[in-house]
């Protein structure tokens, strides 16, 4: 059972057994094929060729041997070979390196026959130019080497010999330096800066570009610069980086300096606002009164939701009912009557005494697959009920996808999940949604768990429930959850929106696997077991990774006394955060304020997910549970 398993995202055992004598030769031919590519042998490869013509995945080493060489193709060849499998994810990929090819190799003419407008790589838009300035179209080369100089990071070498006759042109004007100074200075590129601060040849730019080096490593001298400076676009802009700065650093006095900076560069209203904005973020939390009086002021001026709805998160934070209901009347009218501020209109109105008002807003909310919707079920002593849709069972609309399907499923067989995952994600972009629906159903048939979820999510499935939470890997979760202690709904719904249940997940940050466990953690938490830690590729591995991540979740719950609440806050953030976090509101809140007062919007969401994710769980298994327990409902956060 266990090896069907750790392919990954599906279970295969039956289906590999299946397989017949000619294909599993077919799949030895095809290596063979990829050695002699590898070599770049391509006679050994056309021999090779014919033995798997009808093998699914033929197709990918067919684009190996068409790369070899490809400079020396012809636009039409690149044409007709991108058509013949157009329905291939490489085939969007063949343009880019065929034009790197060709800009390589300095064959500006057939570049511009086979793209004859700008490409939107900056790679290859450095070769477009270069092509253009070499067919005598210099104004064309000198308007786009303009474009691509004004650029706050470094540019891509290509671009090199275009800046260089672009420069010696004469056109490289201590303006246009100046102006890519000011994008570097908003990129923090202070290295860039220095560099371009030696390039100006007048007296004034390169003044002028000491000033901003200086007023970089100095923001505090913003209100002077904004005074003594003249108003232009680049002093304007360069104020603007600075006072930014300061305020990340050391806001109190960037509030202190506001005045001039707005004074002496005669900003418009509106620019004022959004600078006076970036300030007051920062004062959320500030202890003086001043400070909070100042931060109020730009608010309830502001018409940025994400601020506004900040403030009535503090407002929470320090259960002041009146105060939320003030700033939720600053919101827009329709962010005003989303489910999330009419659910704490409703607690304002309990606040006040009028309860037959609060139970009327909050029957309003009922039904809906939404967070707020269950908590007003639960305020309202209801059950939860939310909309739900069955895809049918009929496939015919899909049937023009036989081949990527066919491919897919062979990927899948030979356990190439990242190849099988682009060729899905190409799939969808090209569906209709009814056939995203079919997809999904087919990909759930399959036991193709991440891929259905990623089927739901391209066509916003959010009411095929049974589509968007597959039940996968349950012998894993069924053990873990009984060795841990664990609810298995608990450790089903946290790798559901850990990582889609796809077994190969690796974030930007690098955690791995179903339960995306970062490798340090994995390492301790294997050490805590006794274990030896077998390495980070391990993680992708189903059975080590619920094996640990259910371990580490059991170590959380056992530090918050099983709430589950600090216990994802914690998965998902730190501990640390969370303990800042209750400190800060230091038991003065109920489960659902606590949860609405975390200021990362990423952590509220995915407590608020789990715990939505737990619910539709539960429904699909026919297991009881509460959407909080006794216990949680009744701590003060």
């Amino acid at each position: 059972m266990s090896a069907g398993i750790l392919l990954g995202s599906v279970a295969y055992t039956s289906q590999a057994a299946s397989v017949s004598d000619n294909v599993k030769q077919q799949r030895i031919d095809y290596q063979s094929a990829q050695k002699a590519l590898d070599s770049r042998d391509v006679k050994a490869f056309e021999r090779i060729r014919p033995k798997i013509a009808d093998y699914p995945l033929t197709p990918y080493v067919d684009y190996r041997a068409f790369l070899i060489d490809l400079n020396e193709r012809t636009p039409k060849e690149v044409h007709s070979f991108s058509k013949k499998y157009s329905e291939l994810p490489f085939s969007s990929n063949l343009p880019f390196h065929y034009l790197s090819s060709l800009g390589r190799g300095k064959q500006w003419q057939t570049f511009l026959e086979y793209r004859p407008e700008p490409p939107r790589t900056q790679s290859l838009q450095c070769y477009y130019y270069r092509a253009q300035l070499a067919q005598g179209n210099k104004q064309v080369a000198w308007g786009g080497a303009n474009q691509l100089w004004l650029n706050g990071n470094s540019i891509d070498d290509a671009c090199d010999p275009l800046f260089k006759e672009w420069t010696k042109a004469k056109l490289r004007t201590d303006e246009v330096i100046l102006d890519r100074m000011v994008l570097s200075f908003e990129k923090r590129n202070l290295s860039l800066l220095k560099y371009l601060a030696k390039l100006p040849s007048g007296d004034s730019a390169k003044a002028q570009a000491k000033k901003i080096i200086a007023l970089y490593q100095k923001p505090e001298t913003v209100g002077t610069y904004s005074r003594k400076s003249k108003v232009t676009e680049v002093n304007q802009k360069v104020v603007e980086l600075a006072f930014q700065k300061l305020a990340r650093q050391d806001t109190k006095k960037a509030v202190k300096v506001y005045p001039q900076v707005i004074k002496g560069q005669h900003y418009k209203e509106d620019k004022q606002q959004s600078l006076a904005e970036y300030v007051a973020f920062r004062l959320m939390n500030t202890d003086s009164e001043e400070l909070a009086n100042w931060r109020d002021l730009v608010l309830v001026n502001s018409d940025r939701s994400v601020l506004v709805e900040r403030r009535i998160r503090l407002a929470l934070q320090h259960s002041d009912w009146a105060d939320v209901k003030k700033w939720i009347a600053v919101l827009s009218k329709d962010k005003q009557d989303s489910l999330r501020w009419q659910y704490w209109l409703a607690r304002v109105e309990q606040s006040e005494g009028k309860d037959d008002e609060a139970k009327e807003r909050l029957a309003s909310l009922l039904g809906q697959r939404n967070f707020y919707s269950v908590a007003a079920a639960h305020a309202l002593s209801k059950p939860i009920e939310y909309p739900v849709k069955q895809a049918k069972k009929s496939s015919s609309d899909i049937t023009g996808f036989a081949g990527a399907l066919e491919r897919i499923d062979e990927l899948i067989r030979v356990d190439k999940l990242e190849a099988a995952k682009t060729e899905w994600g190409f799939l969808l972009k090209r569906s209709t949604q009814e056939q995203v629906v079919s997809l999904a159903s087919y990909a759930a048939g399959k036991k193709w768990h991440h891929l259905t979820v990623t089927a739901t999510i391209k066509g916003k499935l959010w009411d095929y429930v049974d589509l968007r939470f597959p039940l996968a890997h349950q012998w894993w979760f069924d053990f873990y959850s009984k060795q841990r202690q664990v609810d298995k709904v608990t450790l089903m719904a946290l790798a559901r929106q850990e990582s889609a249940m796809y077994s190969q997940a690796r974030s930007p940050v690098g955690a791995r696997g179903l339960m995306q466990l970062m490798p340090t953690t994995a390492k301790y938490t294997a050490k805590k077991l006794g274990d030896k830690y077998k390495g980070d590729a391990s993680l992708y591995d189903v059975g080590t990774n619920i094996r640990l991540g259910s371990s580490y979740l059991k170590s959380l719950l056992e530090q918050y006394d099983n709430n589950r609440i600090f216990a994802f806050a914690g998965y998902n953030a730190g501990p640390n955060r969370v303990k800042r976090w209750r400190k800060r509101s230091a038991g003065n809140l109920d489960a659902y304020a606590f949860i609405e007062s975390i200021p990362f919007k990423e952590t509220r969401g995915y407590v608020q997910n789990v715990l939505m994710f737990e619910t539709y769980y539960r429904n699909l298994l026919n297991i009881n549970g509460e959407f909080l327990t006794k216990h949680e409902l009744a701590l003060r956060y």
